[in-house]
């Protein structure tokens, strides 16, 4: 079906090239559904010749009287507002978790609705910026549920009555979504590069002026509490104090965080933890931070050889030299232009 669906749509990897839309539209193409991106005239022209295509074919495409070329439309649960360069949750999916809403509020749901509900609130939260590691307990919540539907140890239509607590915190994963329902997407200039380091003994930061090249270096000891967690947990706590530290001159623009650590890595894109609290909160605080900022973030990885932040993680800066800040700002240079292998 989807091959058929993209040979009508004129897909130029399905079709020969005469049947093929115009080369500056983009063509998606789903089991039974087309979309098409470019100027107006180009999408008009592609939709043109799937017309022909699919009178050819003797395929009859839904609504094909009122289609039309659009900035804005829903799909998947998404609106896409392309003039207002925004994104937010569809009409329908809001309508959803209205109503979810209210049966959250009546203290009981059946399995199936709450498994339900959890999916629909993962993906309202990836649109519109919700960090779900937010609603920690919440969240695990709904994967033990899960996880015994998927063992047969409860039924999907059995009645799961919810707990004060669990019941608070869906209510306010509901609200948090529907609250903030869009978010703007616009083109940024990339500016701080943050890496991220901890050892045993302390935590180190290296802040980076994209456009000026100029490099702070922070860092400091851990407590004798802080000592005793497991050093996945301290990278995690060296990503909130580094991106903590952005100052506020960079609201509004790109942040790259660099980090050695896989684990903490995969929180920051996931946005939450469940095998470890300490490790979600540290991660999400950080998140929380940069978004209350405006700022758009993305997440590298960099082997430990090659982070600068290593050496202030585990000496005072008192004891870092001149030489050390030199071998620190060529790791950083290393890194920006892709030399040694160092970036995955």
């Amino acid at each position: 079906m989807h091959t058929l669906t993209s040979t009508i749509a004129g897909h130029p990897d399905f079709v020969k090239t005469v049947h093929v839309v115009p080369a500056a539209v983009t063509v998606h193409t789903w089991v039974d559904n087309v979309r098409y991106a470019g100027s107006r005239k180009d999408v008009l022209e592609a939709s043109r010749k799937v017309d022909e295509l699919a009178a050819r074919s003797k395929v009859t495409w839904k609504d094909a009287d009122t289609r039309t070329a659009s900035t804005r439309y829903e799909f998947i649960g998404v609106d896409w507002d392309h003039q207002g360069r925004k994104v937010g949750i569809s009409a329908r999916l809001s309508k959803k978790l209205a109503r979810d809403l209210e049966e959250v509020r009546k203290g009981a749901m059946s399995a199936s609705g709450l498994e339900t509900l959890g999916g629909r609130l993962l993906h309202a939260s990836a649109i519109v910026g919700v960090y779900v590691g937010e609603f920690y307990f919440a969240l695990k919540f709904l994967r033990r549920l899960t996880n015994a539907l998927n063992r047969g140890e409860k039924a999907v239509d059995q009645t799961v009555r919810l707990s004060g607590s669990v019941q608070r915190l869906l209510d306010g994963w509901v609200r948090a979504v529907l609250e903030k329902r869009r978010m703007p997407v616009a083109a940024r200039v990339p500016s701080l590069t943050v890496f991220v380091d901890a050892s045993l003994e302390g935590w180190g930061g290296v802040l980076v002026d994209v456009a000026t090249n100029a490099i702070e270096v922070l860092g400091s000891r851990w407590s004798r509490k802080e000592k005793g967690l497991h050093i996945n947990e301290l990278e995690a706590l060296a990503f909130e104090l580094c991106v903590s530290a952005v100052p506020d001159k960079y609201a509004g623009g790109t942040v790259t965080v660099v980090v050695d650590n896989t684990t903490v890595q995969g929180v920051a894109r996931k946005g939450a933890c469940l095998r470890s609290q300490t490790l979600n909160y540290a991660v999400v605080n950080g998140l929380t931070r940069l978004r209350h900022m405006n700022i758009s973030l993305s997440v590298r990885w960099v082997k430990s050889a090659g982070n600068p932040a290593d050496l202030p993680s585990r000496v005072p800066l008192s004891a870092i030299s001149d030489k050390n800040m030199a071998d620190m700002a060529l790791a950083v240079r290393q890194f920006l232009t892709g030399d040694m292998g160092l970036v995955v």
